[in-house]
Protein backbone atom coordinates (compact mmCIF):
# COMPACT_ATOMS: atom_id res chain seq x y z
CA UNK A 1 0.00 0.00 0.00
CA UNK A 2 1.14 3.16 -0.72
CA UNK A 3 2.20 6.07 1.52
CA UNK A 4 -0.53 8.71 2.10
CA UNK A 5 0.91 10.77 4.03
CA UNK A 6 3.97 13.61 3.27
CA UNK A 7 7.37 13.30 5.39
CA UNK A 8 10.41 16.39 5.08
CA UNK A 9 13.74 14.33 5.28
CA UNK A 10 16.72 15.34 4.91
CA UNK A 11 19.40 13.38 2.93
CA UNK A 12 22.48 13.59 1.43
CA UNK A 13 22.82 15.81 -1.53
CA UNK A 14 24.53 13.08 -3.18
CA UNK A 15 21.91 10.76 -2.79
CA UNK A 16 18.97 13.15 -4.30
CA UNK A 17 18.23 11.00 -7.41
CA UNK A 18 17.11 13.30 -10.74
CA UNK A 19 15.30 12.06 -13.40
CA UNK A 20 17.21 11.68 -16.12
CA UNK A 21 14.38 12.03 -18.84
CA UNK A 22 13.14 15.37 -16.97
CA UNK A 23 12.13 17.36 -19.99
CA UNK A 24 12.05 20.28 -18.17
CA UNK A 25 14.16 23.04 -19.10
CA UNK A 26 15.87 25.16 -16.35
CA UNK A 27 17.53 28.61 -15.54
CA UNK A 28 20.40 27.59 -13.74
CA UNK A 29 22.16 30.96 -12.93
CA UNK A 30 18.57 32.04 -12.15
CA UNK A 31 17.90 29.43 -9.94
CA UNK A 32 21.33 30.02 -8.02
CA UNK A 33 20.38 33.59 -7.66
CA UNK A 34 17.18 33.19 -5.93
CA UNK A 35 18.43 30.01 -3.30
CA UNK A 36 21.58 32.46 -2.41
CA UNK A 37 18.75 35.55 -1.94
CA UNK A 38 15.82 33.37 -0.48
CA UNK A 39 17.87 30.24 0.92
CA UNK A 40 16.59 26.46 -0.05
CA UNK A 41 12.75 27.06 0.80
CA UNK A 42 11.11 24.53 -1.88
CA UNK A 43 12.45 20.97 -1.42
CA UNK A 44 11.96 19.01 -4.20
CA UNK A 45 9.47 15.65 -4.04
CA UNK A 46 11.33 11.90 -4.38
CA UNK A 47 8.44 9.65 -6.09
CA UNK A 48 9.32 6.23 -5.13
CA UNK A 49 7.40 4.61 -7.99
CA UNK A 50 9.62 7.00 -10.88
CA UNK A 51 13.24 6.13 -8.48
CA UNK A 52 13.73 9.59 -8.23
CA UNK A 53 12.55 13.17 -7.87
CA UNK A 54 9.41 14.21 -9.66
CA UNK A 55 9.50 17.89 -9.02
CA UNK A 56 12.93 20.34 -8.16
CA UNK A 57 15.73 18.30 -10.45
CA UNK A 58 16.41 21.75 -11.31
CA UNK A 59 17.18 23.29 -7.76
CA UNK A 60 19.17 20.01 -7.01
CA UNK A 61 21.09 20.35 -9.83
CA UNK A 62 21.86 23.81 -8.89
CA UNK A 63 23.07 22.88 -5.38
CA UNK A 64 25.25 19.79 -6.83
CA UNK A 65 26.86 22.85 -9.03
CA UNK A 66 26.86 25.29 -6.08
CA UNK A 67 28.74 22.57 -4.07
CA UNK A 68 31.63 21.63 -6.53
CA UNK A 69 32.41 25.21 -6.57
CA UNK A 70 33.12 25.31 -2.86
CA UNK A 71 30.56 28.02 -2.33
CA UNK A 72 28.81 28.43 1.04
CA UNK A 73 26.28 26.17 2.19
CA UNK A 74 22.39 27.74 1.81
CA UNK A 75 19.84 28.62 4.28
CA UNK A 76 17.62 25.71 4.38
CA UNK A 77 20.58 23.16 3.52
CA UNK A 78 22.10 21.49 6.29
CA UNK A 79 26.00 20.57 6.54
CA UNK A 80 26.81 17.17 8.07
CA UNK A 81 29.27 16.48 10.27
CA UNK A 82 31.54 14.49 7.77
CA UNK A 83 30.97 18.11 5.32
CA UNK A 84 28.25 16.97 3.45
CA UNK A 85 25.71 19.20 2.31
CA UNK A 86 22.08 17.38 3.11
CA UNK A 87 18.65 18.61 1.61
CA UNK A 88 15.24 18.80 2.61
CA UNK A 89 13.05 16.34 0.79
CA UNK A 90 9.76 15.62 0.28
CA UNK A 91 8.78 11.47 0.42
CA UNK A 92 5.40 9.68 0.76
CA UNK A 93 1.96 9.93 -1.63
CA UNK A 94 3.69 7.99 -4.71
CA UNK A 95 2.19 7.61 -7.70
CA UNK A 96 -0.10 4.80 -8.38
CA UNK A 97 2.53 3.74 -11.73
CA UNK A 98 5.69 5.58 -13.26
CA UNK A 99 3.33 6.41 -16.06
CA UNK A 100 1.24 8.71 -13.44
CA UNK A 101 4.18 9.70 -11.35
CA UNK A 102 5.51 11.43 -15.00
CA UNK A 103 2.26 12.60 -15.89
CA UNK A 104 2.74 14.45 -12.30
CA UNK A 105 5.96 15.18 -12.79
CA UNK A 106 4.79 17.49 -16.07
CA UNK A 107 1.68 18.55 -14.23
CA UNK A 108 3.33 19.82 -11.51
CA UNK A 109 5.90 21.96 -13.78
CA UNK A 110 3.25 23.03 -15.94
CA UNK A 111 0.32 23.97 -13.96
CA UNK A 112 2.27 26.83 -12.11
CA UNK A 113 2.76 28.91 -15.10
CA UNK A 114 -1.43 28.33 -15.33
CA UNK A 115 -4.25 30.66 -14.33
CA UNK A 116 -6.55 33.45 -15.09
CA UNK A 117 -6.71 34.75 -18.40
CA UNK A 118 -2.83 34.96 -19.43
CA UNK A 119 -2.24 31.86 -18.62
CA UNK A 120 1.70 30.81 -20.13
CA UNK A 121 0.74 28.25 -22.76
CA UNK A 122 4.03 28.25 -24.88
CA UNK A 123 4.98 24.69 -24.14
CA UNK A 124 8.42 25.28 -26.30
CA UNK A 125 9.48 27.96 -23.67
CA UNK A 126 9.54 25.51 -20.42
CA UNK A 127 10.32 22.20 -21.75
CA UNK A 128 12.83 20.78 -24.30
CA UNK A 129 10.23 19.74 -27.21
CA UNK A 130 11.71 16.06 -27.69
CA UNK A 131 12.33 15.05 -24.22
CA UNK A 132 9.11 16.48 -23.14
CA UNK A 133 7.52 14.03 -26.28
CA UNK A 134 9.60 11.14 -25.24
CA UNK A 135 7.74 11.28 -21.83
CA UNK A 136 4.57 11.22 -23.35
CA UNK A 137 4.67 8.70 -25.48
CA UNK A 138 5.27 6.54 -22.51
CA UNK A 139 2.10 7.70 -20.68
CA UNK A 140 -0.45 5.68 -22.77
CA UNK A 141 -3.27 7.73 -21.59
CA UNK A 142 -1.53 11.04 -21.66
CA UNK A 143 -4.37 13.12 -22.85
CA UNK A 144 -6.38 12.30 -19.90
CA UNK A 145 -3.79 11.65 -16.91
CA UNK A 146 -2.64 14.67 -17.46
CA UNK A 147 -4.66 17.77 -15.74
CA UNK A 148 -2.40 20.76 -17.13
CA UNK A 149 -2.48 19.88 -21.08
CA UNK A 150 -5.54 18.81 -23.41
CA UNK A 151 -5.66 15.99 -25.69
CA UNK A 152 -5.74 18.30 -28.33
CA UNK A 153 -2.23 19.81 -26.94
CA UNK A 154 -0.20 16.13 -26.54
CA UNK A 155 -1.72 15.37 -29.81
CA UNK A 156 0.41 18.45 -31.10
CA UNK A 157 3.24 17.47 -29.14
CA UNK A 158 3.17 13.79 -29.70
CA UNK A 159 2.48 14.79 -34.05
CA UNK A 160 5.33 17.12 -34.02
CA UNK A 161 5.75 21.08 -35.05
CA UNK A 162 3.46 20.81 -37.92
CA UNK A 163 0.38 19.76 -36.68
CA UNK A 164 -2.11 22.53 -35.80
CA UNK A 165 -4.61 21.58 -32.98
CA UNK A 166 -7.64 23.18 -32.52
CA UNK A 167 -6.95 26.45 -30.12
CA UNK A 168 -7.89 25.75 -26.57
CA UNK A 169 -10.19 28.55 -26.58
CA UNK A 170 -12.23 26.86 -29.53
CA UNK A 171 -11.59 22.93 -27.97
CA UNK A 172 -13.41 24.19 -24.63
CA UNK A 173 -16.42 25.69 -26.89
CA UNK A 174 -17.21 22.52 -29.03
CA UNK A 175 -16.04 20.26 -25.46
CA UNK A 176 -19.26 22.37 -24.05
CA UNK A 177 -21.35 21.48 -26.72
CA UNK A 178 -22.48 25.15 -27.54
CA UNK A 179 -23.00 26.53 -30.94
CA UNK A 180 -20.34 28.14 -32.62
CA UNK A 181 -21.26 32.02 -34.35
CA UNK A 182 -19.21 32.56 -37.55
CA UNK A 183 -17.92 35.94 -36.54
CA UNK A 184 -18.55 37.56 -39.72
CA UNK A 185 -21.97 36.77 -40.09
CA UNK A 186 -23.30 35.65 -37.09
CA UNK A 187 -24.83 32.11 -38.07
CA UNK A 188 -24.64 29.44 -35.22
CA UNK A 189 -23.09 26.18 -36.07
CA UNK A 190 -23.77 23.13 -34.17
CA UNK A 191 -21.24 21.71 -33.08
Amino acid sequence: MKEDKLELRYIPLSQARRWDENPKLHDLDALERSIETHGFGDPPKYDSTLGALVYGNGRIEVLERMRGAGRETPRGVLLTEVGEWAVPVIFGVDAESREAAMAFAVDHNHLTLLGGDLGFTDLTAIWDEEGLQGVLGQIPDAGTLLTSLDSAQVDALLQGPDFEPVPADEQSRLDEKKAIECPECGHEFAP
